[in-house]
């Protein structure tokens, strides 16, 4: 009885555990202003963030000189995304979504 008892409340631990990381592993996207105007730029950007760990997407817009980064926030900080744009050269700063100013 008691050997039941120990395995359903490690079951139940598990499954909480395991739907706290899940919120964490959930790819978001930040956007950031940075001072691109060519291809070369963009393929010096991708070649230094396209691998790093927790990086899922790039994408780039040259004429509004943005990059949005897709990526896993457990693994991967916002302030590390900058300081790799920054540390290539680039002015950057975080475009903030309406809802995150108000």
């Amino acid at each position: 009885m008691k050997l039941i008892t120990l395995i359903i409340a490690f079951l139940g631990f598990s499954v909480i555990s395991l739907h706290a990381q899940s919120n964490d592993r959930k790819p978001v996207t930040t956007e950031y202003s940075v001072n691109i105007d060519c291809q070369k730029c963009v393929d010096k950007i991708t070649k230094e963030l396209a691998f790093t760990r927790g990086v899922r997407d790039l994408q780039f817009s040259i004429e509004n000189q943005t990059v949005a980064v897709i990526y896993r926030p457990d693994r991967l900080s916002k302030d590390v995304i900058e300081k790799k744009l920054k540390d290539l050269g680039y002015e950057v700063s975080e475009i903030k979504k309406e809802e995150e100013t108000n």
